[in-house]
């Protein structure tokens, strides 16, 4: 008993110094990383930026930089809210496959068993889709077909002709979540948001998320901008109401809050800290079996054929994107939208996460992860088994 009492002291030291070096060698190694983001934000391109690293399911690094308004009254703190856009379809996507292993709903179910009107075709011969057509974006449908609400709303005699043979190939698309929601709530007679607060916020303890800025969080939001000399900044300018568009410093428009109607694709409001939750819940299967959890990663991912993506060969599994890119693999979304651009990875062979949220569109994210990753890809220890 004298030896165990004195052995588990010991043991708690070691533990403690590797711990307390790894930290301070993931310190170390951000350095270069946090000096590129200090210099973005000194050009607020953009003012606000916050990051996390996890090892596993556990977040072991978050860091928040800028501002979150245009007076620089605030700053961005990690509890600070942004719009994270598409990784929403995330939180979507982790409550169908609960709803899955609940026997609520099954990845084979076609479209037409909750929406009778549902008529599809392709190449003229009637077709089938499946939910998971939608959770893979190998549906076909798109974004601005607007005879998907008719044909939800119960409108006989109409259909829609597909661009490609369901579960051929992964095409991007908002409708399709947008889709799954009204399915969720169908099966379950429940509100979407009531579900994502019950099923995934609640549990995480994510009190700086919801699906609009609720009083408890709307006073430590992040302020999107959008730069003028900017393609996607222009097209997303055209996107914003004008009673949202704030003012302009320079050649940077300012936003003013806002909410995003289609919740499912989208909506989210969320911390660096919240995101930091949801991800190590995720990969530490707090939110379903490790059966469950083989879905999103263990099911044939569907081609992405796109001339946008610079990434060497990018597939489409449920919710997440399989990418192999530069000798490495992972699995990816990204958020893109009005003021804010932001990205989630996961890196299986090094169970290793990054989470980056900013408040500016034109933000070349995919740069952002690869230097945020190649700071801790070799030559740190949390890429071993220390942690």
């Amino acid at each position: 008993m004298v030896l165990i009492g004195l052995i588990i002291p010991y043991i708690m030291k070691k533990i403690l110094l590797i711990l307390l070096f790894n930290f301070l060698f993931l310190k170390a190694s951000l350095i270069d990383f946090e000096k590129f983001v200090e210099k973005k934000i000194s050009e607020k391109s953009p003012p606000s930026a916050s990051f996390a690293i996890l090892k596993g399911d556990k977040v072991i690094y978050t860091k928040s930089m800028g501002y979150n308004d245009a007076n620089q009254s605030q700053a961005t703190k990690t509890n600070s809210v942004y719009h994270v856009y598409s990784l929403s379809k995330i939180l979507t996507a982790t409550l169908v496959i609960q709803l899955i292993e609940e026997k609520k709903l099954s990845l084979d179910d076609p479209i037409k068993k909750f929406f009778p009107n549902f008529n599809l075709k392709y190449n003229d011969k009637n077709i089938s889709i499946t939910l998971e057509n939608l959770l893979n974006h190998s549906s076909g449908l798109q974004d601005r077909m607007p005879k998907i609400a008719k044909m939800i709303n119960g409108e006989e005699n109409l259909f829609i002709e597909l661009p490609f043979r369901p579960g051929s190939e992964a095409k991007y698309s908002s409708a399709e979540y947008i889709i799954l929601a009204q399915i969720i709530e169908q099966v379950t007679m429940e509100d979407f948001d009531d579900l994502i607060q019950e099923h995934i916020l609640t549990p995480l303890k994510m009190t700086q998320s919801d699906y609009h800025y609720n009083k408890k969080i709307k006073n430590n939001q992040v302020y999107g901008t959008l730069q003028y000399f900017s393609l996607i900044d222009t097209v997303m300018r055209f996107m914003v109401k004008e009673k949202n568009k704030d003012h302009y410093e320079g050649t940077m428009l300012w936003l003013k809050s806002f909410d995003i109607s289609w919740k499912s694709a989208g909506g989210l409001v969320s911390s660096i800290d919240d995101m930091a939750k949801f991800l190590a819940g995720f990969n530490g299967n707090k939110l379903f079996n490790q059966q469950s959890k083989d879905l999103f990663f263990k099911r044939k991912s569907v081609p992405v054929h796109s001339w946008i993506t610079s990434q060497e060969q990018t597939d489409f599994g449920i919710g997440w994107y399989h990418i192999h890119d530069k000798g490495k693999f992972f699995y990816q979304h990204q958020g893109v939208g009005p003021g804010f651009r932001t990205i989630m990875r996961i890196y299986p062979k090094l169970d290793v996460s990054i989470i980056i949220l900013t408040s500016q569109t034109s933000v070349d994210i995919d740069a952002w992860a690869d230097k945020l990753i190649d700071s801790i890809f070799y030559m740190n220890p949390i890429t071993s088994n220390s942690f």
